[in-house]
């Protein structure tokens, strides 16, 4: 339970301070460190007041029980014992409590970068010396290691030592990391010149260094397997799409070589076969001339057996009877022909008295139909009349008795006219409007074309520039990319808004540039420049909330001109001095302003020579100053004899970004023409672009009252339309009535004059006469056809037994002849067949015996498995012909012939063929992915949830704790997991592989969450009308940042497992009312029993702050103030008086 008391009251100091006093006449940074021991006042330790006293067993196992310094930094020799509990180590400024912080880090083995402080950590070695060392005692298992870093200036070099036994760095880590020793964690080891840091921190880094510092390296190796699992999925999702890809088209390329390759096999069975059948044809052509050549030796047996058969067989008398025969058939010949005149010409008397026939039922026909018609046309006449009638009376009906008035026409023609002239003068306007538009886009695009020859212009003179904005992409790419975005949206701000500090300020000397960039930090090199309040939140809204960019920009009211140095230029200059720092770059005002405010660049002198260094130091005439490569900073106390301390630095020998390689003052002021000309332009096309808004909203005016008036005009034309149109239909209908009246009345006229005269009644008579006359000749007609045909039948019977007595004699005349002409044929015949066959007989002799010989020599030439192929082919074909054979021949050439113009080549086969085997590879890859795939999925699941349920009840207890605490402060606060992906998104239908089990399971769930991204976001509200807002470096003051971060680290407290927490001057910065409230919070949860070890480093606390008897209050007293001897005892007994005395 802790107790209040007063900040006069007694307060337990139990540390032990043993500090070196160095000799009056001697500083102390030259003191030589050999005499330390024999000049060293003795402080013995102090137990006041309600100090506790603590065992070995007190401190967990990596807790600190000593520290030793010795030539390190401010001091030349140190020891320090700290509680196992709540440490609190005071005292003022430049006493060195910072440097406590920084042996604890180096001492255990960090890194000088992790403290921000220096790069190089042999400038950890006390000014004047060229040996310091650490040496840093842990608990561990009820014994205790020491580990000692022995630093040496020359050659920055480190020597290692672990309970006095020389050690490696290695070695040194690994016994850390035994002990849990975490000083890389900002968790766990908060050095001042990083507090800042931990508000920069991303959500992922801070998870990992909470994982870290609440003792789970197993849950943070989880995550990193995780990560790596989900990188792996990935990978191989690639790669089997990658694969798919590749099957895809090599199976496509394959489908179109498949069918070259059939060609290809087609053509190789097409040249097999060939070469067959060219060994086959002269076998076949044997075979055919051997029979052809029995064949002819039995024909031309056969012939000559003929031959003197039939001429033997010829008989005499066949002529005579062949010309009697003749004069009998001249005779009927003429017969014939008169018989055949006559019926002739009796056939053409038929002919026409048949066609007279056919007129006459012709006109038999029309007469009947036109005699039908006459009843037809009187039936549609009446029916005509009555439609007619019908119809009339319909349109009478519905045709208004009087005309449409056609209404105020004039007056809407007057209108019309009144609304032409208001067009015309807002159409008259609209043009001079649109005139004057067209002046101001010739004058802006002059403007524009003026203000794009001047970018040339600069950017021809901004070649250092372009070097260094690539220079600036290389070293920030969030700055860059920020000023991409400013370049694109200029027009988004008010005034103008500087580009980083880098790319605005210049150095010419490169000389002085180096020193320029020694005391300017990085954060104001890259940081941006506003003139105005409204374009500061513009932009931090877009870049910094937004984008999510991590860039600094500032905005300061303070002018240029009101940065006073703290010396005249003259007396600097008489000191050595090239000047101060601002007089050497060259930057637009607002930037130097800027630079001022932030790094005092007007306070700080710089010299490229020597200057009297111990003058400087002596009297503190700067604070800051460069000379001869080297940076000097000092330090100055602020008590006793406020004496200075110094800390050298070596200028880098390389400047980054603002050398402007010697630019001439001409090239500068070229710069500012062109950049002045441009501001005017710019203001110009402001101007215009007013000028033509304001033109626009009147020509859009005028251009309504325009569409209005056409809009009445079209109301007044639409209106005359439909007056106009009633009065035509009215007139069209009348006229229309009119015409059918016209027509009634013609055929009821027509219709009365036929009945009365009877003229129907006439017409129908003399059709009927007509039809009675051609009756009557039509029978005539028949009568004369029917004479005609019996007198053609008497002469076609005459015929007849003409012919017949003709045909007889004719055909055995022509037997005879036949008979007569056969044998004469048949001797010819016979003696020809046999001079053919014996022809026939001695071509086949010889074609047999040829092809006997080419046969037997193309078998010779074969080998023996060609001749049984031909063998075989021959068997399987059995009986062929030549012309088959040859017609076969021909078609397999052909198809050699079409194959050999495909272009298609053996390389065909292998390519089908090493693409079958890849495919099949390729296949097998893809098969063996999945399962991979499969198995890493399921490993993952495995992995998350060991690794997720931890981690959600670590961060939700530190997000209670986290909001309890700032409950307690009336602030809000919330701490939570941010993940990164939207959890399961799909069941994978594959079947999943169990490593330790052969079943296949039907699915597995499948996550896209990218683990690596996971990271614990802190969210803050100071003000009760605030909402809840991420904590980072930007939205929060550095009070708020500081409440926020010690509150965190304060959430972990009992669940840490590292042995020591370090927090360095985390109150800096917070009002009174926070820092008392931290405070308590602090101690409380610092002096719990089982909590690790917590050292607080502090300038300054405030009266009436609440203490615990577990904790520690360590007093810092260095410097040379510091007097010879100091009686403790009494200084604490006069510190208790002072309070009774006041009361009294």
């Amino acid at each position: 339970m802790s107790r209040r008391v007063k900040k006069t009251e007694p307060v337990s100091v139990p540390a032990t301070a043993r500090l070196a006093k160095p000799e009056p006449s001697q500083p102390l940074q030259t003191r030589d460190s050999d005499s330390d021991a024999e000049s060293e006042p003795d402080f013995s330790a102090f137990h006041i007041g309600n100090s506790v006293a603590h065992n070995p067993g007190d401190y967990r196992d990596g807790s600190i029980t000593q520290i030793s310094l010795k030539n390190f930094v401010t001091y030349d020799r140190m020891e320090v014992t700290p509680g196992p509990h709540m440490n609190m180590i005071i005292g003022p400024n430049g006493t060195g409590k910072s440097t406590i912080v920084c042996a604890i880090a180096l001492g255990l083995g960090g890194r000088p970068s992790l403290l921000g402080r220096a790069k190089d950590i042999s400038e950890f070695v006390k000014h004047g010396h060229e040996r310091g060392s650490i040496e840093i005692t842990l608990a561990s298992a009820g014994t205790e290691v020491k580990v000692r870093r022995e630093i040496v200036r020359e050659g920055n070099k480190s020597i290692w030592k672990i309970n006095g036994r020389s050690a490696t760095f290695a070695e040194v880590q690994k016994t850390t990391r035994k002990l849990s020793v975490q000083v890389d964690n900002l968790c766990q080891f908060l050095p001042q010149d990083r507090v800042v840091e931990f508000s920069k921190m991303s959500p992922q880094e801070l998870l990992k260094e909470t994982q870290k510092a609440v003792g789970r390296e197993d849950l943070l190796q989880l995550q990193v397997e995780l990560a790596e699992h989900r990188l792996k999925e990935r990978q191989i999702m690639g790669e089997l799409h990658r694969l798919a890809q590749d099957v895809d088209s090599l199976r496509k390329q394959n489908e179109v070589l498949e069918r070259d390759v059939e060609r290809w096999q087609a053509r190789e069975a097409a040249e097999s076969q060939l070469r067959v059948l060219e060994a086959l044809v002269p076998v076949v052509r044997y075979t055919d001339t051997k029979a052809e050549h029995d064949r002819a030796k039995e024909a031309r047996k056969n012939a000559h057996a003929h031959y003197l058969e039939v001429k033997n067989a010829v008989s005499d008398g066949v002529e005579e009877e062949i010309e009697q025969l003749e004069s009998q058939i001249a005779r009927n010949e003429r017969q014939r022909r008169q018989v055949q005149d006559e019926l002739s010409a009796e056939q053409r008397t038929t002919q026409q008295r048949t066609s007279q026939l056919e007129r006459f039922e012709t006109r038999q026909r029309d007469l009947s139909a036109e005699l039908e018609e006459i009843g037809k046309r009187v039936q549609r006449r009446r029916e005509q009349i009555a439609k007619l009638r019908a119809e009339i009376s319909q349109l009478e009906e519905a045709h208004p008795a009087e005309k449409p008035q056609e209404g105020d026409s004039r007056e809407l023609l007057q209108v019309a006219s009144e609304l032409s002239k208001q067009k015309l003068e807002l159409k008259n306007e609209i043009i001079q409007l649109q005139d004057s538009q067209k002046g101001l886009l010739r004058s802006n695009r002059q403007l524009t074309t003026d203000m794009s020859s001047n970018d040339r212009q600069l950017r021809d003179l901004d070649d250092v520039a372009v070097r260094r904005r690539e220079t600036l992409r290389r070293f920030n790419e969030d700055t860059f990319h920020a000023l991409e975005w400013l370049e694109k949206n200029r027009s988004m701000f008010k005034q103008h808004v500087f580009a980083p500090v880098c790319l605005e300020a210049s150095v010419a000397n490169p000389q002085v540039a180096l020193m320029v960039e020694a005391i300017v930090p990085v954060s104001t090199l890259k940081m941006f420049v506003t003139q105005c309040d409204e374009d500061y939140h513009t932009f931090t809204r877009e870049v910094n909330d937004r984008q999510r960019l991590r860039v600094d920009v500032v905005r300061f009211n303070r002018s240029l001109g009101s940065f006073r140095p703290p010396m005249p230029q003259s007396d600097v200059r008489a000191l050595g001095f090239d000047g101060y720092a601002l007089e050497f770059i060259d930057a637009p005002a607002p930037v130097l302003a800027a630079m001022c405010s932030r790094d005092k660049v007007h306070e700080i002198p710089i010299a490229v020579g020597k200057v009297n260094n111990e003058r400087i130091e002596s009297e503190k005439l700067f604070r800051e100053y460069v000379s001869d490569g080297t940076r000097f900073i000092i330090t100055v106390g602020r008590y006793g004899s406020r004496s200075a301390t110094v800390m050298t630095t070596r200028v880098r020998s390389d400047t980054r970004l603002l050398s402007s390689e010697g630019e001439s003052d001409e090239v500068r002021a070229t710069r500012d023409r062109l950049r002045q000309e441009i501001d005017e332009i710019r203001s110009k096309l402001y101007e215009n672009e007013g000028k033509q808004r304001k033109l626009s909203v009147r020509e859009q005016k005028v251009r309504d009252g325009h569409r209005n008036i056409e809009a009445r005009e079209e109301e007044l034309r639409l209106e005359r339309q439909r007056i106009a149109k009633e009065v035509a239909t009215w007139e069209r209908q009348k006229v229309h009535i009119e015409t059918r009246r016209a027509q009634l009345s013609s055929m009821v006229s027509e219709e009365q004059r036929g009945e009365d005269g009877g003229r129907v009644q006439a017409e129908r008579q003399k059709i009927e006469q007509q039809l009675r006359d051609n009756a009557r000749e039509r029978a005539a007609a028949i009568a004369e056809i029917a004479d005609s045909l019996s007198t053609m039948a008497d002469l076609v019977h005459r015929l007849a037994l003409v012919g017949l007595g003709g045909q007889s004699e004719a055909q055995k005349l022509a037997e005879l002849k036949a008979e007569a002409s056969q044998q004469r044929e048949a001797i010819v015949e016979a003696q020809k067949l046999y001079e053919q066959a014996e022809a026939s007989y001695n071509l086949a002799k010889a074609k047999a015996k040829q092809c006997l010989e080419e046969t037997r020599k193309l078998t010779d030439e074969m080998t023996d498995d060609e001749r049984q192929a031909v063998r075989d082919e021959q068997a399987r074909r059995g009986r062929v012909t030549l012309e088959d054979l040859e017609i076969e021949l021909s078609t397999c050439r052909q198809r050699l012939s079409m194959a050999a113009n495909s272009g298609l080549s053996s390389r065909i086969m292998e390519q089908y063929e090493e693409r079958k085997q890849r495919l099949a590879r390729m296949e097998s890859s893809v098969l063996e992915l999945e399962l991979t795939l499969r198995q890493t999925r399921k490993r993952k699941m495995r992995l998350r949830e060991r690794w997720e349920k931890p981690l959600d009840e670590i961060v939700a207890k530190i997000g209670t704790k986290f909001s309890e605490m700032f409950d307690q402060i009336r602030c809000m606060g919330e701490v939570s997991l941010q993940r990164s992906g939207d959890g399961v998104v799909a069941t994978d239908t594959e079947p999943a592989v169990d490593d330790d089990d052969d079943e296949q399971h039907a699915s597995e769930p499948r996550d896209d969450q990218d683990y690596g991204n996971w990271g614990v976001e802190i969210r803050v509200a100071f003000r009760k009308s605030e909402t809840l807002q991420v904590l980072d470096n930007h939205r929060q003051s550095g009070g708020e940042r500081a409440v926020s971060t010690i509150l965190y680290l304060q959430s972990m407290q009992h669940m840490v497992s590292a042995p020591f927490r370090v927090v360095d001057e985390i109150n800096q910065g917070m009002d009174q009312s926070n820092e008392r409230m931290i405070h308590e919070i602090v101690v409380n949860t610092a002096c719990r029993a089982g909590s690790s070890q917590y050292f607080l480093i502090t300038p300054k606390l405030l009266p009436d702050l609440s203490y615990h008897p577990m904790m520690k209050v360590l007093c810092i007293f260095n410097g040379e103030w510091q007097p010879t001897s100091l009686n403790f005892t009494k200084y604490i007994s006069d510190a208790r008086r002072r309070p009774a005395a006041a009361a009294r």
